[in-house]
């Protein structure tokens, strides 16, 4: 058994690493270095707990695998894994040791992705996501958020399983989300559960829903679609905002209030900041965000 507490990163003099962010198609990509000389195409995804790296590299690399066990996705509830560690990883002037990773069948995912990394290494950093910008920034706890906002744009930062989340969401009207967690790993607006997706409206026989194909770590599986005319987050009001639901209601998201965020709901923020040692969330708006 390979413990999330072996993972250890290396800050540089600074105490920051900045890389260029890979935002196609809306996930938070970028390369990196590893062993066997090749780049690596980096996932950042706070949707993962712990990291991961694909199978087939894991093999190729020679990296000692375990015994199989299986897991669940956001919308699958089969994902066969194993454990293994990968020696290092370098991001910029930052170094990962002893990344702990699962390993697990990334090639149904529509984009390259060779590591994924989850709340194993960022507990342990500042996240800062500058999607006007297009780049990431990994900086040390202890040199505190790295903007500068005013207080009402840092929100309380929740956890869900130790997955990142905001509290006190609304949807139009009259519908409470008492926590939405927040999904770097996914490309969707928000996505809810089959018991929310149903209080909105959101299935087949509803005006202007549309039916699309979803991927993820466990392969692909039908979604549907719409939209919700506002949603309140804080100080800011969006408007236009997309939901989506797994049509098969399966995995993480068939679960009673589940509700998620991804960068196309995240990235209509200039940045997004996450402190998980200071529970923070820092929203950056653009010009114009009310």
């Amino acid at each position: 058994m390979i413990h999330a507490d072996s993972t250890r990163v290396v800050f540089p003099s600074s105490g920051v690493a900045e890389v260029p962010l890979i935002f196609e198609p809306k996930v938070l990509r970028f390369q990196a270095a590893g062993p066997g000389g090749d780049p690596m195409m980096v996932l950042l995804d706070t949707g993962t707990d712990p990291s991961a790296i694909d199978l087939g590299l894991a093999r190729r690399l020679g990296l000692p695998l375990g015994e199989f066990a299986m897991g669940y996705g956001a919308a699958t509830n089969a994902i066969p894994f194993t454990e293994t560690m990968l020696p290092w990883l370098r991001i910029g002037p930052l170094t990962l040791r002893n990344l702990s990773v699962l390993a697990l069948d990334l090639q149904a995912v529509p984009f390259q992705v060779d590591v994924v990394l989850g709340y194993n290494v960022l507990w342990q950093v500042v996240v800062h996501i500058d999607y006007e910008r297009r780049v990431i920034r990994l900086s040390h706890p202890d040199l505190g958020l790295p903007v500068s906002l005013p207080p009402d744009r840092l929100l309380p930062l929740a956890f869900f399983e130790h997955f990142p989340a905001l509290t006190d969401v609304t949807l139009g009207q009259e519908l409470h989300l008492p926590l939405v967690t927040i999904d770097t790993g996914s490309n969707g607006g928000l996505s809810l559960g089959p018991d929310l997706a149903q209080r909105l409206g959101l299935h087949r026989a509803s005006e202007g829903v549309t039916v699309a194909e979803g991927a993820g770590f466990g392969g692909c599986c039908e979604v549907l679609r719409g939209e919700i005319d506002s949603l309140l987050l804080g100080p800011f009001t969006l408007h236009r905002v997309e939901i989506d639901t797994p049509g098969e209601g399966t995995g993480d998201l068939s679960r009673h209030g589940r509700a998620n965020m991804g960068n196309s709901l995240l990235s209509r923020f200039a940045s997004v900041t996450l402190d998980y040692g200071r529970r923070v969330c820092g929203l950056g708006p653009r010009a114009g965000t009310t």
